[in-house]
């Protein structure tokens, strides 16, 4: 607003127009852009923010269901992937990747191709291209994910899939992995993985 009102006495100076005897047209000329002010002064406190019309819902694609983790604990409520993105599988089989809508998927049931607690190597040196073993392990395993639809046909594959699920006020998230890989240190019954996602 200060930047607006000296452009504009700027201008008006530049026209002759506050000289002397036109204090008056100075005044209204002033009046007049104080009117037009599209913002509140700044020594006004300001109001409340407004309720924002986007504000977040619960996401229509939702449905109730039930995950199991691999240490047996299950977690009931509203289930969802990202919202209007397919479960993108890739069929081994068929060398192709086979998008299946959310609202589709009765369930999905991970299987696990191999796990094992990996060595972690380091360079030996700064700049030495010479690997060491440190002493060290962490978890890792494969897996991939029998998704049965709601008219009984199957598809097997790996996923790369986040699901949320929301349960009273909280909202939990969960990802299904094709590859996981857990911390040095770790071991496998710490690299827990969705075992099933089952809708109602």
């Amino acid at each position: 607003m200060r930047r607006l009102l000296a452009f504009s006495m700027l201008v008006l100076s530049t026209a002759g127009l506050l000289a002397g005897p036109t204090s008056a047209l100075r005044d209204e000329s002033v009046e007049w852009l104080l009117g037009k002010a599209t913002t509140a002064p700044t020594t006004q406190e300001a109001e409340a923010p407004a309720v924002s019309p986007f504000a977040e819902r619960e996401n229509p694609e939702s449905r109730p269901g039930t995950i199991t983790l691999s240490n047996n604990e299950r977690i009931r409520g509203r289930l969802a992937t990202t919202r209007e993105k397919p479960v993108r599988i890739w069929v081994v089989a068929e060398k192709e990747y086979r998008d299946i809508p959310f609202n589709l998927i009765k369930s999905m049931q991970a299987k696990v191709l191999w796990e094992r607690d990996e060595k972690e190597w380091h360079f030996k040196e700064s700049g030495s291209d010479i690997k060491e073993y440190s002493g060290k392990t962490y978890p890792a395993r494969e897996l991939e994910y029998t998704v049965r639809l709601v008219n009984g046909q199957s598809i097997t594959g790996g996923i790369v899939a986040p699901i949320y699920v929301s349960e009273k006020e909280r909202t939990f998230t969960f990802v299904l992995n094709k590859r996981q890989k857990g911390e040095v240190g770790r071991t496998l019954k710490d690299l827990t993985y969705v075992k099933m996602v089952e809708m109602e």
